[in-house]
């Protein structure tokens, strides 16, 4: 048993370094590219609604980049996990190799990217004069992401084998669900958005990390409660689907 997961563990490393090397392979700026995409997106939702939308907001630039790298971590770990089966088919039909793992290597691809965009507030954290909090529980935060992220990746990755179209799909629903969260905007006390804010799984995730980080509150157990709730929903769900199509997954690959 230990001989096996110690074989699991040195697995997922050699993949997840693998992948590391693969992305930055012949590209001059290497890893700046993981932050480059976050920082040129906020500073163009930060020119054009740092006056009208955030006006009001304490540390509006911080709450603004948080919400984007936040929200990053999740499209880009559910993406690439979409993706994992197809894009690793013929190391699946010619290594017995578990599934898992490729999906566990994609999403600790993000998280280290994740990272890096981490480092990058926590600059503009320090160039703002807003010392980081409350760490410890920020930590539980990541890992209840890590673990959503990893549950939808699950779901994603197994439709992706069985119906190629779930990549436009999923496209179009992360479009909307982009505008669903307040990531660039605060929803308005006692408007819809904060209704349908308490449905939305990345409203927690973004939230948590804003208060424990940025305004320095502990959020109450309820918010970390229903965050909790939805990731166990997540790898529930995502992974009870992955075991049924998972017997018929390499014919179809």
């Amino acid at each position: 048993m230990l001989l096996q997961l110690r074989k699991d563990i040195t697995l997922l490393y050699q993949l997840t370094k693998a992948n590391i090397k693969l992305q930055n392979e012949n590209s001059i700026l290497g890893i700046l590219w993981y932050i480059l995409g976050p920082l040129f997106l906020f500073s163009i939702l930060l020119f054009v609604f740092r006056s009208r939308l955030g006006g009001d907001v304490e540390h509006y630039p911080l709450y603004l980049l948080l919400g984007i790298i936040t929200w990053n971590f999740f499209i880009t770990g559910s993406s690439r996990c979409m993706m994992v089966f197809s894009s690793n088919a013929a190391l699946i039909k010619s290594l017995p190799i578990k599934l898992e793992i490729l999906l566990l290597s994609a999403v600790l691809y993000t998280f280290f990217t994740h990272i890096l965009e981490l480092i990058l507030f926590v600059a503009f954290m320090y160039w703002y004069a807003v010392e980081p909090m409350y760490i410890p529980l920020f930590f539980i935060v990541l890992i209840l992401g890590f673990l959503f992220t990893l549950g939808v990746g699950f779901f994603l990755s197994s439709l992706y084998v069985l119906f190629r179209d779930i990549q436009q799909i999923w496209s179009v629903i992360t479009r909307a669900w982009w505008f669903a969260t307040p990531i660039f905007y605060v929803p308005t006390p006692n408007g819809p958005g904060v209704f349908f804010s308490q449905f939305n799984p990345i409203y927690y995730m973004i939230h948590l990390s804003r208060q424990l980080l940025i305004y320095h509150e502990i959020p109450s157990l309820s918010q970390f409660g229903a965050f909790t709730g939805f990731t166990v929903l997540s790898l529930i769900f995502g992974y009870t689907v992955f075991v049924y199509i998972r017997p018929s997954l390499v014919e179809r690959l």
